[in-house]
């Protein structure tokens, strides 16, 4: 795949802001590419995400809108710059569904992870025979073209993320329901809890379970994940939702915020991490 098929997200990004800073300016796309010195078609494809951006082509545009907000300059020349950078996940790029690739590079340039699974064990802390057992069944039942080994080989390379010398910090609350839903039988299972008791112990990660006993609490309409991407004055903020289908980012400050008081409130109502750990013990021993 070329370059111009990568970095969905942030090609859609850069786009809304681009649109947005030409209609604060009371310019159509006409009288934007005459002002730039470019193509109303090409702008056209910028700014609805169809293309991906050369840094030195945004930062071109950004001068020619008069653009000297630092922070945003910052941010926008960033996505441009990432987007087309290579990384692990490139050799997946023909073989898979290309918003499963485009999340993965999102998530390996994270710094901070916060995410909330109710049913089933975060992808970044699956053991392998567990995420199997999840990604056969999906495949058998309902996907039977997709490559469930590579769907499987993906997953775990996902995970290297968090081995390397500067991991991200993961924050994972985890329903009890995770726990005791019996994913590929006992032998499975176990490996799971011990492999979740393993990552309870590192020190970037931050795992807590959810009791059925909190009763209701504001995670019930199902998984999600906040992922902060970059640092300092790059760093952005989108959350992701999961479907059965696809995945959809969102990216507005109010709905950002609304997601993170919804897992600063579910951290509040799940186990220390200790009792967490407890907890977790407690279930793998019936496995023994």
């Amino acid at each position: 795949m070329s370059t111009e098929g990568r970095g969905l997200y942030r090609r859609r990004r850069i786009g809304i802001e681009l649109r947005r800073i030409r209609e604060e300016r009371e310019l159509t796309q006409e009288s934007a590419a005459r002002l730039l010195g470019r193509s109303q078609a090409s702008l056209s494809e910028y700014e609805n995400g169809r293309r991906a951006i050369r840094p030195r082509d945004l930062a071109q545009i950004l001068d020619g809108y008069g653009i000297t907000d630092d922070r945003l300059r910052a941010q926008l020349l960033d996505l441009a710059d990432k987007g087309r950078r290579d990384g692990w996940w490139r050799g997946f790029e023909e073989r898979l569904d290309p918003n499963a690739v485009d999340y993965a590079s999102l998530e390996g340039d994270a710094s901070r992870i916060s995410a909330f699974e109710p049913q089933l064990v975060h992808g970044l802390l699956q053991e392998e025979e567990y995420a199997r057992t999840i990604i056969k069944c999906y495949v058998e039942r309902l996907s039977p073209s997709l490559d469930c080994e590579l769907e499987v080989d993906f997953r775990m390379r996902r995970q290297r993320v968090l081995r390397r010398a500067r991991p991200p910090h993961l924050a994972v609350v985890l329903g009890e329901g995770a726990l005791h839903l019996e994913v590929g039988g006992p032998v499975v299972m176990r490996a799971q809890l011990d492999r979740l008791l393993g990552a309870a112990a590192a020190p970037n990660i931050d795992l807590r379970v959810l009791p059925f006993k909190a009763g209701m609490h504001p995670g019930t309409n199902g998984a999600f994940s906040i992922l902060d991407v970059g640092v300092g004055r790059n760093e952005l903020q989108v959350v992701t939702v999961h479907s059965l289908t696809m995945s959809q980012y969102i990216d507005d400050a109010e709905n950002i915020g609304h997601y993170r008081s919804a897992f600063d409130s579910l951290r509040e109502l799940a186990l220390p991490q200790a009792d967490s750990v407890a907890l977790i013990e407690r279930i793998a021993s019936s496995y023994a």
